[in-house]
């Protein structure tokens, strides 16, 4: 009894020690790693072209979502860009002409001012009373010729007849040329004092707008004075001054040939840009920079563009007509080069490698790679691989298979 006693335990011990290996047994018998109906099942799939064989099987279920562009013809806009400096069509300091005191200020600082208009007016009372003083000498003179015109003309009578000297005859035609010599010299003096008379009233050479004043009301001013009473700016229209490499010389000048448009762009402003045209190419290139000199013109209407002012100018020098076109985002740097994914007609994808002529805003202009009429995919790339399917998302509405898209309107 004491021996049976001691071998319960361990009978207990061993029973539970077959229990453990009995159920690791079944646990490995049940899996299918090593199961050889999966090994089977995995083999049949293989062998039918399942996703292992395509490699769409990576995590990914079902069609890619992508967003596709038609790639179509195009005239591309041959565009050159620099920065720019604004600069006035014409700037004119006003000066005096003749020595005076300013009575008198027409306009404010900053006006926008007409050619011809009044800008100051100087003490003019001096050069009135001189000009009613010539104009009364030359009545004087006016009214002594008069009469020695008729002492002329008695005497001239009077002389054939032997009443007169032929010297008296001689001294009254000598008086009459001197009287109409004062006459003319008077009528000179007076148009000299009109002249002051006007120089004393200051107006605007040019329409444009005005600066600060150098002279104020009261001030005494004089013709040698340096400093100008006020400048003028010439803003509507207006110039913009950039520099292009010589190397792009001949287009510029085909442009300039042309009439060449441009866009005046300021940087930070909500406004559209500011149509200009080619006016000037100047006739050097800078031996330092390399550089030409270019100006275009722009009517400023708004005054959008200011004097001093830094812009980006944007010159098309030339447009060639029917190229290919696609969205910008349809293109994509990639280790053989430009590429962009295009959409076969079995809904799957195929990179090609594209020729880029030029981009031109959101659009990407393409040499060769692409035929029109054929679509790219213009976002959803980084998802893609070789043959994989995708649908067309359209950012309106529900995404829809490319298949079913061209089907859907050919019914329409």
């Amino acid at each position: 009894m004491l021996l049976m006693g001691r071998l319960a335990p361990l009978a207990s011990v061993a029973l539970s020690a077959v229990a453990v290996v009995a159920a690791a047994a079944y646990f490995f018998w049940q899996t299918p790693h090593d199961s050889p109906k999966a090994a089977d099942t995995k083999t049949a799939a293989d062998s039918k072209g399942g996703p292992a064989r395509k490699g769409e099987g990576k995590g990914r279920s079902g069609p890619a979502p992508v967003v596709a562009g038609s790639v179509a013809e195009a005239d591309m806009p041959v565009i050159l860009t620099a920065p720019g400096t604004v600069e006035p069509l014409a700037h004119v300091a006003v000066r005096t002409r003749v020595d005076g005191q300013i009575v008198e200020v027409a306009f404010n600082e900053g006006d926008l001012v007409e050619e011809g208009s009044v800008l100051f007016r100087l003490d003019d009372r001096i050069v009135r009373a001189q000009i009613a003083q010539a104009e009364a000498n030359i009545a004087k003179d006016q009214a002594a010729l008069r009469d020695a015109e008729a002492t002329l003309t008695r005497r001239e009578a009077l002389v054939g007849r032997q009443i007169v000297t032929e010297a008296s005859v001689d001294q009254a035609r000598f008086a009459v040329e001197g009287l109409r010599a004062s006459i003319a010299a008077g009528r000179a003096l007076l148009e000299t004092q009109k002249t002051q008379l006007d120089y004393l009233t200051i107006r605007a050479p040019i329409t444009g707008r005005t600066g600060g004043l150098s002279a104020k009301l009261g001030t005494q001013v004089r013709a040698q004075d340096a400093a100008a009473l006020v400048t003028i700016n010439q803003t509507r229209p207006i110039l913009v001054t950039f520099s292009l490499p010589q190397r792009e010389l001949p287009a510029i000048r085909r442009a300039l040939a042309a009439k060449a448009k441009a866009e005046v762009v300021v940087p930070g402003s909500q406004r559209m840009p500011v149509p200009a045209t080619i006016a000037f190419i100047d006739n050097q290139v800078d031996k330092q920079t390399g550089a030409i000199a270019v100006k275009v013109l722009a009517e400023n209407p708004d005054e959008v563009l200011w004097p001093g002012q830094a812009v980006e100018v944007a010159l098309t020098v030339e447009v060639k007509k029917r190229m290919l076109s696609a969205p910008a985002s349809a293109v994509m740097p990639a280790q053989q080069g430009m590429i962009t994914w295009v959409i076969g007609p079995d809904n799957k994808v195929t990179p090609r490698v594209v020729t880029v002529e030029r981009i031109v805003g959101q659009t990407v202009f393409i040499s060769s790679g692409v035929a029109a009429g054929e679509r790219v995919v213009t976002d959803g790339q980084l998802r893609l691989a070789p043959g994989t399917t995708v649908i067309i998302e359209d950012r309106r509405g529900p995404a829809a298979p490319v298949g079913e898209e061209r089907r859907a309107r050919s019914r329409s």
